[in-house]
């Protein structure tokens, strides 16, 4: 059981995907031509739509994931942090993939390693890197008792509501306690783009990671409703 839960809104933070530097090989497509002015190339369907999946905290197949990474803009490139966006997925190395690599993410998810080359997509850069695939989420997740949200999109077919969480605040975000069960880090249905972690997973990251790193994550407290 975990002993207290947050939420992260690490991933929507833009800064992160923003010239990275990279450009990526897609399973069963051609490598991606370098970019232009860093623009970004039209991802096919397939592509687009296991990006969606894993926004929304879906455990991914590895061939919904890019296949391997080649660097377009060393100088850009370097300046990535220990976490970042890559193809739309999201990924780590470094410290936080190392404390991220001793928690539990639940059956499917975990650390996925992944290959970045040099310009010519033959020479490995010494790495390591990961990306982050998620676990089974957690209907956990309480709206109506949470303040700070905009109600953006209501499913026609299933009726499930789609939250967008604005500017959280520690409490803001109730969950049941069906969240203090199970992963150390999960999402849930009907809020995308937000990650949720235990207690133990955020102590852990603030007694390993810089303090610049940390405001990255933008971490705030949820409330459990029992």
């Amino acid at each position: 059981m975990v002993d207290q839960v947050w939420i992260s809104e690490v991933m929507s933070n833009g800064n992160l995907g923003n010239k990275v530097g990279l450009r990526q090989k897609w399973f069963q497509e051609p490598w991606e031509a370098p970019y232009v002015n860093h623009r970004v190339p039209e991802k096919s369907r397939r592509v687009f739509e296991g990006i969606c999946r894993h926004s929304d905290g879906h455990t991914a197949k590895l061939e919904d994931m890019p296949e391997a990474s080649a660097v377009y803009s060393a100088s850009d490139f370097r300046r990535v942090k220990d976490v970042f966006f890559l193809g739309g997925f999201f990924a780590v190395k470094g410290k936080i993939a190392e404390v991220l690599s001793s928690f539990d993410f639940g059956p499917g998810g975990g650390l996925v390693p992944h290959t970045i080359y040099e310009a010519d997509e033959k020479t490995p850069l010494p790495g390591p890197f990961y990306i982050l695939n998620f676990g089974p989420r957690k209907d956990c997740f309480l709206p109506y008792e949470s303040t700070g949200l905009i109600q953006s999109v209501v499913n026609a077919g299933s009726g499930q509501v789609r939250w967008f969480v604005d500017s959280t605040n520690d409490g803001d975000v109730a969950v049941s306690p069906a969240a203090l069960e199970g992963s150390d880090l999960w999402m849930c249905p009907g809020v995308g783009g937000r990650i949720f972690t235990s207690g133990r997973l955020v102590n852990a990251l603030k007694a390993t990671l810089a303090p610049s790193v940390l405001t990255e994550l933008r971490l705030h407290r949820c409330r459990v409703v029992m």
